[in-house]
């Protein structure tokens, strides 16, 4: 994926040198200490967590151009002694917990249930385009008005909007004034890539044959045909797993405790990382197909006279279910069983479906035919079995209304050195966490920390760590680092200064009234390191995502509880696609996203919310209504500055400036309305 921002958008303080001669001499110590550790090498040298793959699949053909023997493992980890491993952050060394709280309760994971009932029940019946009793196969045109199916050749079409409509009868269900039908998408050109064929709409419903009340339901939308060179593949539909009519029968909610989404063969077999990439694909509240929503980054809830008027047709940002392409895992951890998951989702609303594809072989391979497939288990509520929720905690990202690129929420990533960015926020409810997954585009992240405490306890108040723009990554070096480890080392040594002196004033009473003292004492929570698995085209050695490893411990948190989350970026020195083979990009879009699970105390459903960050707190949260200074802030902000602020109160700032200026604009035109009316009135008095 390729990024390109102007030199303005990463300016750094000219006065550098004067703002770190203190910070640099305060923080000798930590410096000298570092030095004196052999510190283990991060990323691409860590070749003792990177799976290889000898094979060489340049020109790749037939079977061997689906990878289906590189992706798949012999036998589950539940089966063969598996046993979780550990990896290092610097000097530290951390159990790879999966980003569990409680890892002996729930690992390891058993990813078994896609051959073994979702294609045993539903496969025969999706391969052969069945339609009958439990199963039917039609034109998406015919099953959904926003059903959604766009081909863009590659990224930078996709950021244009310049892209072919597979579904071309839905043409006039986009928003008016889109930038899909100003001129972006082209209508007629469908039959270059699908010939005579159609974009189907596939559903399969059975019942449980377990004995158990409840049933399988499984969506799938295709076909597609591929042929690489990183493009993309936009899709979407309504109702998904027609939760809808579950919801008829079951009206006050349902659980799904069984999940398997990915893309897969018209034979049902799954496709990986490579050949397909999971840029994302978010199950979200209705309405929820996201290009047939008005163009927005963030769906601001705004309501006008407290409900009476609100605002509709926004994408409804909070994620009920995700995938992401990190999130296979290397083959002995079950690879692409990974994708199965069975955490329990309790529901009470429709959920519609969007995302995006991409076929990361080089241009011209052979074609590939693929469709996306979601399969659920669901049952009536289970009162004993605890609901999981689902927020989303994200850094703070570009904004770029003419950028489709924007719209997922990035920031551009500097591959040229090592950088870090942070954000901070309060907890939004009571809960306990379950498991904290990261995803981060793994291309170019080296690390994640998810601190519980203040950007003070880890030593981010102090002015040089403030970026100039909130979503602009700091260069190490340039803050007085001699790298990532270095500077990530600095971070733990000031958490523990700030541990010991909670235990003294807080603990020991020795101060009690240090504002510390008045919430929990800081701590890690979660780390998080890049992981990838190696593929080679043409001699040369590409890294493919592959889940973070991750460490996490128990958490019970409380409305208000401060967290500070960092996120530390590689220098990349070698290429990182095969379809692009030679080039490092400059920037890559990046994410410091936390999909944090968790139980909502008091709660009988999941709930479920997206959240952005910035250096000050919580920027956006999409479970919440907003009123009209923060949507007009948010909007100005967003065409000033191209991104979030660093402070949130700048956008009420914004906000309430615009809504001042236009009610002062009103009273003069209400003004000079009256004073046309009376002159009228008098003169016809007066005749």
């Amino acid at each position: 994926t390729r990024y390109h921002i102007s030199s303005s958008n990463i300016d750094q303080d000219s006065d550098l040198t004067k703002r770190t001669v203190l910070f640099i001499v305060q923080n000798l110590y930590f410096k000298m200490k570092v030095q004196l550790i052999a510190l283990a090498s991060l990323g691409y040298a860590n070749a003792a967590n990177l799976a290889r793959v000898k094979e060489d699949f340049a020109g790749a053909t037939g079977e061997k151009k689906y990878f289906y023997h590189t992706n798949t493992p012999k036998k589950f980890a539940v089966d063969n002694g598996w046993k979780t491993g550990t990896f290092k952050l610097g000097s530290r060394e951390f159990r790879d917990t999966w980003g569990y709280a409680y890892p002996d309760d729930n690992l390891p994971l058993n990813h078994k249930g896609y051959k073994e009932d979702v294609m045993r029940l539903c496969g025969e019946d999706l391969k052969n385009g069945a339609n009958n009793e439990r199963t039917f196969t039609i034109p998406m045109h015919k099953y959904d008005k926003y059903g959604t199916a766009n081909y863009y050749k590659s990224t930078h079409d996709f950021s244009e909007w310049n892209g072919v409509d597979l579904i071309p009868e839905s043409k006039d269900y986009y928003e008016k004034g889109s930038p899909y039908v100003r001129g972006g998408l082209n209508f007629t050109a469908h039959t270059d890539i699908m010939g005579d064929e159609e974009i189907t709409m596939q559903r399969c419903k059975v019942p449980r044959d377990d004995g158990k009340p409840g049933g399988w339901v499984v969506d799938r939308i295709g076909p597609f045909y591929a042929t690489g060179g990183y493009d993309w593949w936009q899709i979407g539909w309504s109702n998904l797993g027609d939760f809808e009519s579950i919801l008829k029968d079951h009206p006050e909610g349902f659980d799904v405790d069984i999940k398997a989404m990915m893309p897969v063969a018209q034979d049902g077999r799954r496709l990986g990382h490579p050949p397909i990439h999971i840029h994302h694909i978010h199950a979200v509240p209705r309405m929820g197909v996201r290009p047939r929503n008005r163009i927005r980054n963030l769906c601001m809830h705004t309501q006008i006279i407290g409900a009476t008027i609100t605002e509709k047709n926004c994408y409804n940002s909070s994620l009920v279910m995700e995938q992401h392409g990190d999130y296979q895992c290397n083959v002995e951890d079950d690879g692409i069983e990974c994708l199965t998951t069975t955490e329990n989702r309790r529901l009470r609303e429709g959920l519609d479906i969007e995302g995006e594809l991409n076929d990361v072989r080089p241009a011209g391979s052979e074609v590939i035919k693929f469709y996306y497939q979601a399969g659920f288990r669901w049952s009536p509520i289970q009162p004993e079995v605890r609901a999981v929720s689902q927020t989303t905690v994200m850094a703070p990202a570009n904004m770029n209304r003419t950028d489709q690129l924007s719209r997922t929420v990035t920031y551009a990533t500097p591959t040229n050195d090592e950088h870090m960015l942070w954000y901070t926020g309060r907890a939004w409810a009571d809960g306990e966490l379950f498991r904290n997954k990261l995803h981060g585009h793994n291309m170019v992240l080296e690390s994640s920390e998810f601190f519980l405490g203040t950007p003070k306890d880890v030593g981010l108040d102090q002015p040089q760590m403030w970026p100039k723009k909130a979503y602009v990554p700091l260069k190490s070096k340039e803050l007085g680092f001699a790298g990532n480890d270095e500077f990530r080392e600095w971070l733990f040594g000031n958490l523990e200064e700030a541990q010991k002196k909670f235990d003294r004033n807080c603990v020991k009473r020795e101060d009690p009234s240090d504002e510390a003292c008045g919430r929990p004492r800081p701590r890690l929570v979660c780390a998080a390191l890049y992981d990838s698995e190696y593929f080679i085209w043409d001699g040369e050695e590409y890294p493919f995502d592959r889940r973070p490893k991750t460490w996490c411990e128990p958490w019970t948190f409380r409305e208000g509880d401060a967290f500070t989350v960092t996120g530390f970026s590689r220098h990349l020195t070698t290429a990182n696609k095969p379809d692009l083979p030679g080039f490092i990009p400059d920037f890559i879009p990046g994410h410091i996203t936390w999909h944090m699970w968790w139980y909502h105390d008091t709660w009988i459903h999941s709930y479920f919310n997206r959240i952005v960050c910035s250096q000050t707190g919580i920027f956006y949260d999409s479970h919440r209504y907003v009123g009209f200074a923060q949507l007009f802030g948010t909007i100005a902000i967003a065409g000033i500055t191209q991104g979030l602020p660093r402070r949130s109160y700048t956008v009420y700032i914004y906000g309430y400036s615009i809504i001042g200026v236009l009610f002062s604009i009103a009273i003069t035109a209400f003004y000079k309305i009256y004073k046309v009316a009376s002159s009228r009135y008098a003169a016809l008095k007066k005749d």
